[in-house]
């Protein structure tokens, strides 16, 4: 059994992770902003007693730290932490775009994973084969970076890239894998109805490659199914 620990869990990518997860017998830690609204996830709360439902801000030091306290009780360590909460962009043009929808997605989308990281990063120490995920996007590759997709979420996916390879290569982190994946055009909030995976196909090959992870594929940037992309 896995010790999994999903942020953003409430829909779409990380709710299809979580029912993944629970359906192969792991341990899942479910976290979003506001687990009370989160009908799906309390259904499945209802029917997997290995679920624990998580309040949890990631933009939020004491929200990520309360998080973790929760964790702690029920497990000694984690093997896996999907870095899955994030936030798009739609239309953004230089005449368009706002310093305040730049910082957001920053914060959102890259700086808060590594925070997650930082504050779980005793319980991934010492976890069996202890793996993170962040869960990125083909739109953050400068070398494949041919038209806009929207300067706050194409910026915000470069800068969590980045992060990923900075924290891979942390000496600190030696023993942890770490990687940046890109799981597809799923059919989301996010990825629209024109979408051409379904998140139950794009989470069956997250899966694959988490599992398949070895410390040589550590600093990578994988695709849900298998491939490795450009920077």
């Amino acid at each position: 059994m896995n010790q999994v620990l999903v942020t953003g869990a409430n829909r779409g990518i990380g709710l299809e992770l979580t029912r993944q997860c629970l359906l192969r017998g792991d341990q899942v830690f479910a976290a979003c902003r506001n687990p009370q609204e989160a009908v799906e996830l309390q259904a499945l709360e209802a029917g997997f007693e290995q679920l624990t439902l998580l309040q949890m801000d990631v933009t939020i030091p004491d929200s990520l730290k309360a998080a973790r306290q929760a964790v702690e009780t029920l497990t000694p360590s984690l093997n896996l932490l999907f870095n899955n909460a994030g936030i798009g962009s739609h239309g953004e043009t230089i005449t368009s775009v706002r310093l305040e929808d730049i910082l957001q997605a920053l914060e959102v989308n890259a700086i808060a994973p590594m925070m997650v990281v930082q504050e779980f990063y005793d319980l991934l120490r010492v976890g069996r084969s202890p793996r993170v995920i962040n869960v990125s996007s083909e739109a953050g590759s400068l070398a494949r970076a041919r038209s806009g997709r929207g300067y706050s979420y194409q910026g915000s996916k470069a800068a969590l890239n980045m992060y990923t390879r900075a924290l891979a290569f942390d000496r600190n982190m030696r023993g942890i894998i770490v990687i940046a994946l890109h799981p597809g055009w799923v059919r989301t909030d996010m990825g629209g109805s024109m979408a051409p995976l379904s998140p139950a196909e794009a989470v069956q090959g997250i899966l694959q490659v988490a599992d398949g992870l070895t410390e040589a594929d550590t600093g990578k940037f994988f695709t849900y199914d298998g491939r490795e992309h450009p920077w």
